[in-house]
């Protein structure tokens, strides 16, 4: 059954609320034990919606659900939760949301259309230091999800958040949103496919962190066919890492015009990043193409320890520059002059003293990088800040190798890399400090080894 929300009182103006309208055609629509709610061509303003089981939301070619501004008055106020709060706020809240759904079973968000947010922010900070404002898609623990062929725009907090949801498919989104794209957390059996993404911050990042209030793995999980820009990283894994990260898939990205990672794995809250695999991989103006860190933050409960990364294999990665200025991702975005470059930092693999990253596999990797490195960035001391946020400006914007820095690692792969810096540069294009078992095997560039490692 179809049930259209004009027939339910929507007007469509882009002015009425028409929330109420909204809900009352999807509220019938689950009365009726399922089908289809339809949003007809025009512009209709809205606070949050409830979505229901068995029910798809079809947004048509033509049609804009747009966010109200009134973010206190339209939108559902954040839901309690118990202290301590082991995750970001923005991963800790749900009703604050357009559209949200809880233990649902075969819900879909469909059509050609758009859903704006209008770049509203909180004007308060009653929901939390960040003042961010509403998300556009939060599902919390919901199997049987399908969100396709839809445009997002100005979202102020995650575009979508899916929190352990299982069965969920993700495919044909263009999203140009303020903060992060598509975040899957704690989630299992998904299928990230053919979205265009431009983010403010990360803009793919399946997380595991402890927002269900206790551990649960991401896993099996393929994300691929994606074009994306990011002021952040693009694709991550992490940084919440409590529940760890298992089978994942990532192949046929294009990257471009990203300040910090192209890819980055994360483990710094205990977990066990295992059996992944990114492959066919282009970067363009990329800051740090490869970022791959065990670090010991252990925000999470007592007993929390350090993690592990292991069985990692990256293959047929392209990056190359010019590494220059980029444009605000949209006019709206005030970007200063340091955010829009790119922070070009070496690429590396590090673990943490006695808990080496293990079985990492590089082949076909070819990385065009800026150079310009002097003899005394290479010998650098690089501290170990086990503590700080794990961005790829922890260990300062010089390392002592110009193309990849590797250390506390055992187990490590190189098979036809090459490194070439645009500028001449006094470095080792290869740096391996307390690095063992390391296989070189078609690998051009200098490459360096601690002495105590010889």
């Amino acid at each position: 059954m179809c049930f259209n929300i004009k027939e339910y009182g929507a007007v469509g103006d882009g002015v009425t609320l028409d929330t109420a309208a909204i809900q009352r055609a999807m509220d019938a629509c689950a009365q009726a034990e399922g089908g289809t709610v339809f949003v007809p061509p025009g512009c209709f303003l809205t606070g949050t919606l409830m979505l229901h089981s068995h029910v798809e939301l079809h947004i048509a070619r033509g049609a804009t659900l747009l966010g109200s501004t009134e973010l206190d008055r339209d939108f559902a106020p954040d839901e309690p939760r118990e202290e301590p709060l082991y995750q970001d706020h923005s991963h800790s809240y749900f009703h604050h949301s357009l559209l949200y759904g809880e233990h649902l079973e075969n819900v879909a968000i469909t059509g050609g259309g758009i859903i704006d947010m209008q770049s509203a922010w909180e004007q308060h900070d009653g929901r939390g230091p960040m003042r961010r404002g509403a998300k556009i898609v939060a599902l919390r623990e919901c199997r049987g999800v399908t969100v396709t062929g839809l445009t997002l725009r100005n979202a102020t907090d995650l575009a979508l958040y899916f929190a352990g949801c299982e069965s969920v498919r993700v495919s044909g989104i263009t999203a140009d949103v303020h903060i992060d794209g598509i975040s899957p957390d704690c989630c299992k059996d998904m299928v990230i496919s053919d979205c265009i993404i431009r983010s403010g911050d990360d803009a793919i990042v399946p997380k595991s962190s402890y927002t269900l209030g206790r551990l649960k793995m991401c896993e099996n999980v393929t994300v691929t066919g994606c074009v994306i820009s990011s002021r952040c990283n693009a694709f991550k894994l992490g940084t919440e890492s409590n529940g760890g990260y298992r089978n994942i898939a990532v192949s046929n990205l294009s990257i471009y015009n990203t300040r910090f990672a192209g890819i980055a794995l994360e483990v710094v809250d205990g977990g066990i990043l295992e059996g992944v695999s990114i492959s066919n991989v282009t970067m363009r103006n990329v800051g740090t193409p490869l970022f791959l860190i065990l670090a010991d933050r252990r925000r999470g409960p007592e007993g929390t320890g350090i993690g592990t990364i292991r069985d990692v294999f990256i293959h047929n990665v392209v990056a190359t520059g010019p590494y220059e200025s980029w444009h605000a991702i949209r006019e709206s975005i005030e970007c200063d002059s340091d955010i829009q470059k790119p922070v070009c930092v070496t690429s590396t693999i590090t673990g943490q003293p006695g808990h080496p990253v293990e079985n990492i596999c590089l082949s076909d990797i070819r990385l065009c990088v800026p150079g310009g490195g002097t003899a005394a960035d290479a010998e650098r001391i690089v501290p170990e800040d086990p503590k700080s946020y794990p961005e790829t400006t922890r260990f300062g914007p010089m390392l002592p190798a110009y193309g990849l820095y590797c250390r506390h690692c055992d187990g490590l792969t190189l098979r036809n890399v090459s490194m070439h810096p645009y500028a001449e540069d006094a470095r080792p294009a290869y740096r391996f400090d307390d690095a063992k078992n390391v296989r070189l095997d078609g690998v051009t560039g200098c490459v360096e080894q601690s002495k105590e490692e010889g």
